[in-house]
């Protein structure tokens, strides 16, 4: 494995390339829903963050598969790298299936009683209802990926992106205002066009698999107990810490609710902004866990702490690129989302609190990462749950009422600022003792 510029970037391009194809998929929802009504942006903004919320124990599971499959190539143990994977598609059926379970019982009336508004909620339920059935394609399609990304070979999960991404931007236009014949569905073809997007995905990461690693789908003759032990070990405290942190972001924006309208639309568009950060930090974080985690396997120590910076100086790059225009020109992107003047200049105040936010998120993001790249999983569980405690405190002061009167948005947004700081002061503290250069945990 290569740790020069070159090498991290061979491997965290297509990631974060595959990450934009999915925000334009993002960005491309929100502008036809915002053709739609206020209602229709809010109320299926909302229900796509629970279904993000309860897919980050997938994405959770699937970190923890991509460390363990890591360390077992630096290790140079084939067979327990593709025992990793197949026993990491089954586990992924059976959490998809849960998942979509719970989901569906949440949605008869206890998420929906946690929206104020009658218009909000009559779409939030409807759009979480087909939602939640991409659960299982969604979960076994993240198996796949996390084995490419483990090994490396991350230009598979490209190909799979795109296709989920065209095919969601397609039947976006034709099913949410009818186009090509269909007949208009509103917010529910988006969640229409979602949800078979996912499957599609999913049918090109099967093909692909069989394509690179035909054994990979061979089904084991018993449970593969050791295989299971190790998953837990290191994706159990995964999924806790993803669930809490993405579960606190969401929670975010039902206080938001109560504030208002207008602020809940201009937290949506700055909830999709912040994806500018997320399109350059998902790469460079998957590639930290992953170079982190192999090179401990192969007893590569030297090149750790070089390469962590390096990719510090890639990931604070790459955000500066993506998202100078919250600072340079915050009026001219308001602009593409509202015509009224002063919609325009409260989204552009929000864009200044955002910059400083996704800064911090780029420097936090890299910690969090060597954390987890190097088995202390659970220690990075502890400093979400600090962050996590701290970010809701911060909310629910925020959002309250002053005098009346509630703080303006981009007040509101600086929470975010509170969050990365103590994430990032909570890893220092784990990591400074350089015993995690020797792996924090072992993964047998």
């Amino acid at each position: 494995m290569r740790t020069d510029y070159k090498g991290l970037l061979l491997i965290a391009l297509p990631i974060s390339i595959g990450t934009f194809v999915q925000f334009l998929v993002l960005l491309t929802d929100n502008y036809f829903l915002a053709r739609v009504s206020e209602a229709a942006i809010n109320g299926a903004g909302n229900a796509g963050l629970t279904y993000l919320t309860i897919g980050m124990a997938i994405f959770g599971s699937a970190t923890g598969l991509q460390i363990l499959v890591a360390r077992r190539k630096g290790e140079g143990d084939y067979q327990m790298q593709l025992r990793t994977g197949r026993t990491g598609w089954i586990i992924h059926t059976i959490l998809g299936i849960t998942l979509c379970s719970i989901l569906y019982l949440l949605n008869q009336g206890a998420l929906g009683s946690l929206i104020d508004s009658s218009e909000v909620r009559d779409v939030f339920e409807p759009f979480l209802g087909v939602r939640i059935w991409g659960c299982i394609p969604y979960g076994i399609t993240f198996a796949f990926t996390a084995y490419w990304t483990g090994i490396a070979r991350t230009r598979l999960l490209l190909v799979v992106s795109l296709a989920t991404a065209f095919a969601n931007i397609v039947l976006d236009y034709a099913w949410i205002e009818g186009n090509l014949g269909f007949e208009a569905m509103g917010h529910m073809g988006a969640a229409r066009a979602s949800l078979m997007s996912e499957i599609l995905g999913f049918i090109a990461g099967a093909l692909l698999m069989l394509k690179v690693e035909p054994r990979f789908f061979k089904l084991p003759k018993q449970p593969d107990g050791e295989v299971f032990k190790a998953w837990w070990k290191i994706s159990g405290p995964l999924m806790g810490q993803l669930l809490l942190t993405v579960g606190t972001w969401t929670s975010f924006f039902f206080f938001v609710e109560k504030v208002g309208s207008t602020e809940l639309k201009v937290s949506h568009i700055g909830r999709n902004a912040f994806m500018f950060a997320f399109i350059v930090t998902s790469g460079i974080g998957q590639t930290t866990r992953t170079v982190i985690s192999t090179l401990i396997g192969a007893n590569r120590n030297s090149e750790l702490i070089p390469t962590v910076k390096k990719l510090w100086i890639l990931n604070i790059i790459g955000v500066l690129l993506l998202t100078h225009g919250f600072i340079l020109y915050p009026e001219f992107i308001a602009s593409l989302f509202f015509e009224d003047p002063d919609h325009i200049a409260i989204m552009s105040k929000t864009f200044t609190t955002l910059f400083i936010a996704v800064l911090g998120f780029a420097s936090s993001s890299i910690l969090l990462s060597t954390l987890e790249g190097a088995g202390g999983t659970k220690r990075a569980f502890i400093v979400e749950m600090l962050s996590a405690g701290m970010y809701l405190a911060g909310v629910c002061y925020l959002t309250s009422e002053v005098k009346g009167n509630y703080r303006p948005i981009e007040v509101i947004w600086r929470v975010e600022w509170i969050y990365f700081t103590f994430i990032a002061l909570g890893c220092l503290i784990a990591l400074r003792n350089g015993k995690w250069q020797r792996g924090l945990e072992s993964l047998s």
